[in-house]
């Protein structure tokens, strides 16, 4: 090159090389005013100057020089950045500390014990800060769009045709990194087209991928892919049509087939090569091949599928061994046979854990451990030499990062929101200003933050947003610190994490993530009409923390307003779903108001004790738990076994019978009338039966259970009414859950048992049942039926099914079988009582004349043709709903408004009207829809909205503050949302089985009538129940107001009542001919009118009519009696008048 001869120091560096002891000289740069300044001008600035000298020898850049040269020059840039970094401390230390940037992690509390810090900016591609802010936009990401639904991995193959044409004469693929990066780099958008462009796998909501290098020396690429919920994929079905874990047939399709065999097969290892890179030290395989032969793809427990792998004898050959599917890593063909590299591709919805797989694919680059540090009491900390200290970097990862090359990508974008206490935010200023100006200034005094607040004092749309909601709607400029309308480009906010140990700024966190459009630092601590001193005082009056004293707040608030029975069920509920730290603690402060309705004259304390603690056992009891698990006193709870016993049978003996199930027998058709015969005369005879009664919905199988139980029961026999599901046992008298009464225990297998006690009062209680009746039988798994197969066989110490006894199961295999969950339609068949060995036992019994046709014949019949299978299938096997029952489909938007408006009219009228509001629902397959869906409801619910939130807290207390976003945005199974958005009169539903027995289980809906801040005071608003109010209970009016009742109310006067209700009373319970229940209590308000213009038709009324009193007691209580002829009551009276004596011993 000409340089080499014209300019001079080129000339003179080149003679440096001969030079000895070079490190004895120094060079000098001479001016000379004499030479061409164009050329010999002399540098201007301090700086390092490099020579590239080439000519036409370039040998010492092939092999194993190159490789060399690249990661030597990789080194020199990132340390020269280092090294940028490490001389601009004072200015990093100042960003991090304000909170802009989020801690890497929890420092030393004591200053003392803290060195010096140097800091490695997140502003660092690829460092520890930066890979961790990554991890965090990725989890904000899951927050808003869901858990990732494909896993993928991509590694570059050497062998590619484009870079073998590249390679010269007995050149190797890993001396060239220059290829080897930019062709995989090449590779890699064309995947993306593949996935975001052309979407072979459905639509996407988000993405990430990380493109990571190990030792190995391949660059890879690792993605996680949330898909669109209508694009989900949920049933292993649907796995199948993107992963396939089998090697491919050579005849039918040879490229994919040899593209397994060279990419896709693992090991061998195991005792076909022990020595393999994956085997443990224990002798298995890290990765746990071979895996197990599998006919159809199964989900497992949190975990990636088990994939189909069948065993049909196709092997290959790999390094010597044959290979069957069990070898096989999973995989999607076309992907595979396109790339011609390993593409290992798995289903990763199942996993419950994602943040797993996030911090996986951002751990950082690959390090070596080379020495041990002594410790020592004071050591500084020096980020920047822990990230270089022990960094390994491969030719092809120089290469990658010298070309700029993206490491990592992520759709759509995460806008990190500066989070600051009041004054704290960072303000930037040079060291000549003068900081009088600086505070002066309007400019220095904004933050992103605080124009928040700002904008949402001038405009109204921002009020409807969070602080991390912001980003999507505005957008921050930095220039002008303001923050205007976005035009363009979808983008997610998040609020850059907080540590619970720094105080006020964790709790300021906290409010802005729930509470919408705030106007300053003060107002967000606004609630209601009180400004609280701090943030976490604030949080606290929001509901947002659970205080210390929550639980004894609960009790606090029912105990102005429940009776002493509705108490101890409240406390028994506490028990056993709330898990109080000290329930001894509990139970001393509100014993006394436990305990009020047992305190009489005659009753010692120690009396009143141990009847209040058996109240509590027997609730207990019900919820499958023991007094003694909770320590409530010094010694165990224990009591008389017979009286257990008793109370168990007199529980039974005393179940309603409700008239209209007497008369039913007398309308039974004749296949219910053949069916009740056929049970009816094996009670009677106590002959051994069991029998299934089969029948779609609506052919009277409930109906003929309720003929059955009234029989049997009216003749003074014990029958026991149980069914799978919550709401199926509130249909029928005195029904419990399966498992509730029989004690089945909740993780089956084919060696469960229920856990009763021969000598127990339950057994005893079996052993004298006539008639035991299981509806919804086909819900519950085989194990269930099995086990109690073997425990009534040995409480009757006999061999017959079931121990002898008559037991009728009953169900539709039509509507739903067991629950399996992410399992295949043989899963669920399997898991049947079809397929147990009690099914041939069996006597069957067919239900099919429907008894519903009459009212929608055409409904009924479609609903029977789709459980028969007899409806006509689609190609894509899916049937065809008739045109008539559907709602034309318009866009998601419109046609779920549509929807909603079909359903529910008017919602607004429905809020007073029980029925109207209970007979109507809309019913989705999947939870995220019914959410969706509830959400829109209550916004159209009028009232005004009171709003409940969830505690969620992690186990490690260390990932409190970068985990509470992620848990807040799950809806386990069986929990309401972390937001629950209630209103005054709205329908909701129980989720768990709370008590079975008092018509409070999974399924119950009820009516919200009040709120407090720990409890919701509800309605049941179906069922055997319906009008309960929560845990009291109704026509309640309490003892020390009977007196003011009975003077002030007399025939023939008019009154205004306020605090008091009116509702229809149930036909079986009415007195004579009153067809209403009249609700007070003390805080009912009666005046009486002394001129009415009005004329009025005067109500009947009794409040104590009758002398003997207990007859009518009410024997789903232990206090207070009934002025009703039935066991519900119409008045239930605390027993303190003279009348109600007789009862206080009972």
């Amino acid at each position: 090159m000409d340089i080499l001869h014209v300019n001079p120091y080129s000339t003179f560096f080149r003679t440096l090389g001969d030079l000895p002891n070079l490190e004895n000289h120094k060079i000098h740069i001479r001016s000379d005013v004499g030479l061409d300044q164009r050329v010999f001008n002399t540098p201007s600035a301090s700086q390092v100057a490099v020579i590239w000298i080439e000519d036409d020898d370039s040998e010492h850049l092939r092999g194993r020089n190159i490789v060399q040269f690249v990661v030597d020059m990789c080194v020199k840039i990132e340390t020269s950045r280092l090294d940028y970094f490490r001389n601009k401390q004072q200015e990093i230390r100042s960003e991090v500390y304000q909170g802009i940037v989020d801690s890497l992690s929890i420092g030393q509390s004591n200053a003392s014990k803290v060195g010096k810090r140097i800091i490695l900016p997140s502003s660092f591609i690829g460092g520890p800060r930066d890979m961790r802010k990554r991890y965090m936009e990725a989890m904000a990401l899951v927050q808003r769009f869901g858990k990732p639904d494909i896993f993928l991995t991509m590694t570059c193959n050497p062998s590619w045709k484009e870079i073998l044409d590249e390679l010269g004469p007995q050149e190797e693929a890993q001396n060239r990194p220059d290829l080897i990066a930019r062709i995989f780099r090449a590779k890699l958008e064309e995947l993306n087209d593949e996935l975001f462009k052309r979407e072979i796998f459905g639509k996407v909501s988000a993405y990430v991928y990380v493109i990571e290098h190990k030792k190995r020396g391949l660059p890879h690429a690792h993605f996680l892919i949330i898909l669109q919920r209508d694009w989900k994929i949920y049933a292993p079905e649907s796995f199948d049509e993107i992963v396939s874990a089998e090697i491919p047939d050579r005849e039918r399709n040879l490229h994919l087939h040899k593209t397994v065999k060279r990419h896709m097969m693992h090991g061998p290892c195991g005792v076909l090569n022990p020595n393999n890179v994956c085997m443990k030290a224990n002798g298995s395989c890290k990765n746990h091949f071979p895996k197990g032969f599998v006919p159809n793809t199964t989900v497992g427990i949190d975990c990636f599928p088990q994939y189909k792998r069948c065993d049909n004898g196709m092997t290959v050959k790999v390094r010597g061994k044959d290979l069957d599917n069990r070898w096989v890593v999973p995989h999607n063909p076309y992907l595979l046979a396109k790339f011609d590299c390993h593409l290992n591709v798995e289903i990763c919805s199942t996993i419950k854990a994602v943040k797993y797989l996030y911090k996986y694919i951002y751990k950082g680059h690959d390090r070596v451990a080379f020495n041990l540090i002594p410790g020592q009491n004071i050591q500084d900390i020096d980020e920047i030499q822990q990230f270089q200290s022990a960094r390994w970097i491969a030719p092809p990862e120089a290469m990658w990062r010298i070309y700029g090359f993206i490491l990592n990508e992520m759709h759509p974008s995460v806008y990190s929101l500066h989070l600051h206490l009041e004054d704290q935010h960072l303000v930037a200023f040079h060291a000549h200003d003068n900081l009088n100006n600086v505070l002066r200034s309007d400019f220095t005094a904004k933050s992103m933050l605080t124009e928040f607040f700002s904008t949402n004092q001038t405009n109204e749309n921002a009020r409807k947003l969070l602080y991390k909601e912001f980003p999507e709607a505005f957008v921050w400029n930095q220039q002008h610190k303001i923050w205007t309308p976005r035009k363009k480009k979808t983008v997610i906010g998040r609020i850059v994490t907080a540590s619970p140990f720094e105080g006020e700024r964790y709790y300021l966190r906290i409010l802005l993530n729930h509470i919408r459009g705030p106007l300053s630092f003060d107002h967000i601590k606004t609630v209601g009409n009180v400004t609280a001193p701090t943030f976490r005082e604030a949080a606290t009056l929001h509901g947002l923390l659970q205080r210390d004293t929550s639980l004894q707040d609960c009790m606090q608030e029912a105990s102005l307003y429940q009776i002493p029975h509705s108490l101890r069920r409240l406390f028994a509920t506490i028990l056993v779903y709330c898990n109080p730290t000290n329930p001894r603690e509990l139970w001393e402060y509100f014993e006394q108001d436990m305990s009020s309705d047992f305190q009489t004259s005659v009753a010692t304390s120690a009396d009143i004790r141990t009847k209040v603690l058996r109240s509590i056992s027997s609730t207990l009891e019900s919820m499958g738990k023991d007094i003694n698990m909770f320590h409530l006193i010094e010694h165990d709870v224990s009591f008389d076994q017979n009286e257990t016993e008793a109370r168990e049978i007199n529980d039974e003996f005393a179940v309603l019978i409700p008239e209209e199930d007497l008369m039913a027998s007398m309308s039974l058709n004749s296949e219910q009338q053949h069916a009740y015969e056929s049970i009816l005369q094996k009670v009677l005879l106590n002959e051994s039966a069991a029998f299934f009664i089969d029948g779609p919905g609506g052919t009277g199988k409930t109906f003929l259970y309720k003929a059955l139980l009234a029989t049997v029961r009216s003749r003074n026999l014990i029958a026991l009414a149980t069914a799978s599901s919550g709401v199926a046992t509130s249909i029928l008298p005195g029904g419990r859950t399966a498992h509730s009464r029989f004690k089945i225990t909740l993780d089956l297998d084919k060696n469960s048992t229920c856990c009763v006690s021969k000598q127990g009062a339950l057994a005893k209680l079996l052993r004298l049942a006539k008639l035991i009746i299981w509806d919804k039988a086909p819900m519950s798994r085989k194990e269930c039926m099995q086990a109690l197969d073997k425990m009534l066989r040995d409480i009757t110490d006999s061999r017959l099914p079931f121990g002898g006894k008559i037991i009728v199961f009953g169900g539709d295999f039509r509507q739903v079988l067991p629950v399996i969950r992410k399992g295949t339609r043989q899963e669920e068949v399997n898991a049947s009582l079809a397929s147990s060995y009690l099914w041939s036992t069996l006597t069957k019994i067919r239900l099919s004349e429907n008894m519903r046709a009459r009212f929608d014949p055409n409904f009924s019949n479609y609903l029977l043709q789709v459980g028969n299978g007899t409806t006509p299938i689609t190609i894509e096997n899916k049937i065809k709903i008739p045109n008539e029952m559907l709602i034309p489909y318009k866009n998601d938007v419109e046609s779920l408004d549509d929807l909603i408006d079909a359903v529910f009219q008017d919602i607004g009228s429905y809020s007073e009207n029980l029925s109207e509001m209970t007979n109507r629902a809309i019913l989705t397959p999947k939870n995220n829809s019914v959410d969706e869906i509830n959400t829109i409801l209550i916004q159209r619910f009028p009232g005004t909205v009171t709003q409940y939130y969830s505690f969620d807290e992690t186990i490690d207390t260390s990932e409190q503050g970068i985990m509470e976003d992620f848990l807040n945005t799950l809806t386990p199974n069986g929990l309401p949302p972390h937001e629950l958005l209630l209103k005054k009169n709205c329908p909701i539903m129980l989720l768990r089985n709370v008590n079975p027995s008092e018509g409070l289980c999974n399924g119950t809906r009820l009516i919200c009538r009040n709120f407090e801040r720990n409890i919701i005071d509800d309605e049941i608003a179906v069922g055997h129940h319906t009008g309960k109010r929560g845990n009291r209970l109704q026509a309640t009016i309490f003892g020390k107001d009977i007196d003011l009742r009975n003077d002030m109310l007399h025939i023939f006067r008019s009154y205004y009542i306020s605090n008091a209700y009116v509702k229809p009373l149930d036909p079986r319970h009415r007195i004579e001919a009153h067809e209403y229940q009249w609700i007070l209590n003390s805080r009912t308000i009666i005046e009486n009118i002394q001129d009415n213009e009005v004329e009025l038709q005067p109500p009947e009324y009794d409040i104590i009519p009758f002398t003997n009193l207990h007859e009518y007691k009410d024997t789903g209580t232990e206090i207070g009696l009934s002025l009703s002829s039935q066991p519900t009551s119409v008045f239930t009276l605390n027993p303190v008048i003279p009348a109600a004596t007789p009862l206080c011993q009972w």
